[in-house]
């Protein structure tokens, strides 16, 4: 009969180790999927859109060509005023210039529009929905020896727990 206590070791193992698994296929989503799949995620780095966007949060966007865009969409887009980096903001308005068509952006969290204009034309990505903090787990995870130390985490709990049923395995007859 079991004790009590390699009962609960036991199924603390096999938490850890669901929990370590689940953590991968987030992270393998989050940093592998987007290369394979038809969706980018992008780590939200300014408050601009909050509180729809907090600051650290994981953005999963979508392809979507700019003629399916309207009002309220959000969108993620290079910096047209030439500053460099992406930007994640909500159009406000459209606007037409003879041919072209353009849209205002506006970040939830700022009180006027942008002073650029983003054309609306070819393909951008809309945002589709999001995931508190994580954009925090994934910068952290681009650094290698991040990369290096949660595959260690992952080998060492793997490797303990099935040395502790190794171990543990009663003697043959």
């Amino acid at each position: 009969m079991r004790s009590w206590r390699t009962t609960a070791a036991n199924t603390a193992s096999l938490v850890a180790v669901a929990a370590l698994v689940a953590a991968t296929l987030l992270v393998a989503a989050l940093t592998v999927g987007p290369r394979l799949l038809p969706y980018r995620t992008y780590a939200i780095t300014g408050g601009s859109m909050e509180p729809t966007l907090p600051l650290g949060s994981e953005a999963v966007l979508r392809p979507v060509r700019a003629e399916h865009l309207r009002v309220g969409d959000i969108i993620t887009f290079e910096r047209p005023d030439g500053g460099g980096g992406l930007v994640t903001h909500r159009i406000v308005r459209v606007e037409h210039d003879g041919a072209h068509r353009f849209f205002v952006t506006q970040g939830d969290a700022n009180a006027v529009p942008d002073d650029w204009r983003v054309n609306a034309a070819g393909q951008g990505w809309r945002y589709a929905f999001s995931l508190p903090y994580a954009g925090f787990a994934v910068e952290v995870l681009r650094l290698p020896l991040a990369r290096l130390a949660l595959l260690a985490l992952v080998a060492a709990v793997l490797a303990t727990t099935l040395l502790r049923r190794v171990w543990s395995a009663p003697e043959p007859l």
